[in-house]
């Protein structure tokens, strides 16, 4: 869909309806994709598939990988989702930010050209208000890593990778980069232990399960219970 055509649509408070529903259609027949009353998908956004929205979620110009899925009233937006992610209720995306030292006024008519509030004092930009894209194509602001569970009322600042494996506790502010397999938590969220042992987590990001055919998935499933008992499996196998 061209850029002229998508302005024509979101014009239309009817047209936008119509279109929405049959991107919803074609969405669940291709990728198999389910959706709860009030769900929002963007025009942009990429599924893999096996995807969940549950109540007045919403995610656009995004990308997320299969199986994962969005819980109610969490807004996502230039968010790179990976695969089997699970993101509870009310989570949200902050983009934006304002100097907090030197500068003596964190207000944007000192610092930004781009007039947010419809004026500026300034000619050049002064502060860097939106970090670069953290993927390679550069659409992408936040990315969320495989097998990451969000708890509910999470905020998540532009900029954030958060890795692998994570687990981010209920009412976190995420405002740095989060490793692999760690469990953070806090305003500003900070690291409180990492969920396996330094060589887990070592095999667990060399075997990359979630890149696996499903059948492998499926034909293992019985062991991921248990992080020793898989571990043994695997290298057996």
């Amino acid at each position: 869909m061209n850029d002229s055509i998508k302005k024509i649509i979101l014009s239309s408070g009817f047209l936008t309806g119509i279109v929405l529903y049959f991107h919803r259609q074609n969405l669940k027949r291709k990728f198999n994709i389910s959706f709860a009353n009030n769900a929002f998908i963007g025009f942009s956004t990429i599924c893999e598939g096996m995807n969940f929205f549950d109540s007045n979620s919403s995610i656009s110009q995004s990308k997320i990988g299969y199986g994962s899925y969005l819980a109610s009233g969490t807004q996502i937006t230039k968010a790179s989702i990976g695969r089997y992610t699970s993101i509870g209720p009310n989570v949200n995306c902050i983009f934006g930010r304002h100097p907090t030292h030197t500068f003596v006024s964190t207000h944007p008519a000192f610092f930004s050209t781009n007039r947010p509030n419809g004026f500026s004092y300034v000619s050049i930009q002064k502060f860097e208000e939106h970090p670069k894209p953290k993927d390679v194509t550069g659409k992408y602001s936040i990315i969320i890593g495989n097998d990451v569970w969000i708890g509910a009322n999470v905020s998540i600042i532009d900029g954030v990778s958060i890795g692998d494996g994570a687990i981010i506790a209920s009412n976190a502010l995420v405002n740095k980069d989060v490793p692999p397999y760690t469990i953070v938590g806090g305003v500003p969220a900070k690291p409180i232990k990492k969920r396996f042992s330094d060589s887990e987590i070592e095999f667990l990001l060399q075997l990359k399960w979630w890149d696996k055919p499903e059948e492998w998935i499926i034909e293992h499933s019985d062991y991921f219970c248990d992080i020793e008992l898989f571990r043994k499996i695997i290298n057996n196998d």
